[in-house]
């Protein structure tokens, strides 16, 4: 491997996780530079904790705020600018995760030979089998309106299967595809310079969505390898930091500013997704104490 691949991890109040990842990870010879972002974590001594992996080829630095996945991630994208590496190829990675070298050497190799591929990432899965989500189709504002409470999701389920990959879509080797999971993808530096990296107008969610819409107006494509994987081992980090109102408000500020901005989604739009918000909070109230229950059986 002749080019230059660097890998950003962004860490908030995770070391554990981000410091046995990077121990794993450090051993590759494909990554040039690893660069941990602290996303501004509030644990008592977390920053310290990861400035213990800091060596030649692993840089630890820590955002001014903790202004979301967007932001961190783009911290660390600036950071690399500022270095001058000439990098070819970057990682955006969790730290929830474990990946095998040759399956990073095999996305690169793909990047290299298919001029208008952007991002390429591995098929998710999880310890107990692929993940049904590991990338989806374009959310216009009607999928999303499906996708927004239980209720909507039942009375408009064909609606809502409109943005889902079934399982067909992933038997073949590799597979086109209109948005791909951001807890780990490889893409093209120059090509994610052009769209001038991630939109930190969302703090979370939806940060693929518009790396895709982003990517296709220039032409340029997403691809899943499927016959390679990486694991993601606690699909439930968010829920650790934050409860699910304020989850789905975040959600819900995403999902209509990506809607209202890119989709350009109408006043009707708009405004049936802020009626949405406050139904699905209103679900919340039952749900949140039967998944506590459930959780502890």
């Amino acid at each position: 491997m002749d080019k230059k691949v660097a890998i950003i991890i962004l860490n908030y109040n995770d070391s554990e996780n981000t410091i046995r990842y990077v121990n794993e990870i450090s051993k590759y010879d494909i990554l040039n530079k690893i660069v941990i972002v602290d996303n501004h974590s509030n644990k008592e001594n977390e920053y310290e904790k990861l400035l213990k992996l800091a060596s030649d080829k692993v840089d630890v630095i820590r955002s001014d705020k903790n202004g979301g996945y967007s932001y961190g991630n783009n911290y660390g994208l600036k950071y690399l600018e500022r270095k001058n590496l000439q990098l070819d190829y970057v990682i955006i990675s969790n730290s929830d995760i474990s990946v095998e070298e040759n399956a990073i050497k095999e996305c690169i190799e793909f990047l290299k030979s298919n001029k208008n591929a952007a991002i390429v990432a591995p098929r998710m899965y999880y310890v107990d089998g692929p993940a049904r989500r590991s990338a989806w189709k374009k959310r216009t504002p009607i999928v999303d309106i499906a996708n927004s409470t239980r209720l909507t999701e039942l009375i408009l389920f064909p609606i809502f299967k409109l943005a889902e990959y079934g399982k067909k879509d992933f038997e073949n080797k590799i597979t086109k595809v209109d948005n791909i999971s951001g807890a780990f993808f490889v893409a093209d530096y120059k090509k994610f310079k052009e769209i001038d990296f991630f939109d930190e107008n969302v703090f979370l969610f939806y940060e693929e969505d518009i790396l895709g819409y982003k990517f296709s107006k220039l032409g340029y494509e997403i691809y899943s390898i499927n016959d390679i994987k990486f694991i993601h081992y606690d699909s439930r980090t968010i829920g650790k930091i934050m409860n699910m109102f304020k989850k789905q408000d975040i959600l819900f500020d995403s999902r209509k500013y990506f809607q209202k901005v890119y989709n350009k989604a109408n006043f009707l739009e708009i405004f049936i997704l802020n009626i949405l918000r406050y139904i699905r909070k209103f679900e919340l109230i039952f749900e949140v104490p039967i998944r506590k229950i459930t959780s502890k059986k």
